[in-house]
């Protein structure tokens, strides 16, 4: 195992517009969520090379794939005014293209997320100094919440190309801090690999839903290990 130091990320207010058709007299959900990131890192033999054993899964690895670390944050004011947050989804589509002319082995996918699942009492993550990568560059972070928790937090869609996570409102937490997500990106060998993202939300307005979203412009390049 290995520690993996998260870093400092850029920050962006956002201003998530309605999906809905028409639109509501609800007003656009402008600097109530702020995304950090996202940013990515190739993983190599140098980030991996105290762990023997996630050393030999890279060079095993290598003849086929790239690896990357991608990190990203959603921060959400705690004293935000009505209507409170009931979800807040950020969504990845990850996408690979050949360097050459042909087509890429396979598209990249989500391979490890962190975190996976969070309850009330741990849902915010702003504090954590690190993520810690194990066997074959999998994040351990508890697993899973038991039977009957309550999830705040939730990684979705794991070892597919449109992974994410949603954070929700529960009786026991409100939507609110700073909460650090990252993923290790599994993609295929030379290729132009990009995430783009998108942040969506929806707010209660007595037992009615209002859906709003924001994609962001230019998905980030995946950069190759050298």
């Amino acid at each position: 195992m290995i520690d993996v130091i998260l870093p400092d990320l850029p920050e962006r207010t956002l201003s998530l517009l309605s999906e809905e058709t028409p639109r509501p007299a609800v007003p656009a959900l402008t600097g109530r969520i702020v995304l950090g990131g996202p940013v990515s890192v190739p993983v190599t033999e140098e980030l991996v090379g105290r762990d023997p054993d996630l050393s030999a899964f890279l060079a095993a690895e290598a003849h086929s794939a790239d690896f990357h670390l991608l990190h990203c944050a959603v921060t959400c004011a705690r004293d935000a005014p009505e209507p409170e947050l009931h979800t807040i989804n950020l969504d990845l589509t990850l996408s690979a293209e050949p360097v050459r002319d042909g087509a890429t082995a396979f598209q990249p996918v989500a391979w490890s997320m962190t975190p996976r699942q969070r309850t009330g009492e741990t849902a915010d993550t702003a504090l954590s100094p690190a993520a810690h990568l194990g066997p074959r560059l999998g994040f351990l972070d508890g697993g899973r919440a038991g039977p009957g928790a309550r999830i705040c937090l939730e990684a979705r869609r794991e070892l597919r190309s449109d992974p994410g996570w949603e954070i929700r409102h529960t009786q026991a937490a409100r939507i609110g801090g700073t909460y650090r997500l990252a993923m290790v990106v599994r993609a295929p060998r030379g290729a132009v690999t990009r995430a783009a993202v998108a942040v969506g939300a929806t707010v209660r307005d007595g037992h009615t839903l209002h859906r709003f979203r924001e994609e962001i412009a230019d998905p980030l390049p995946l950069m190759a290990p050298r």
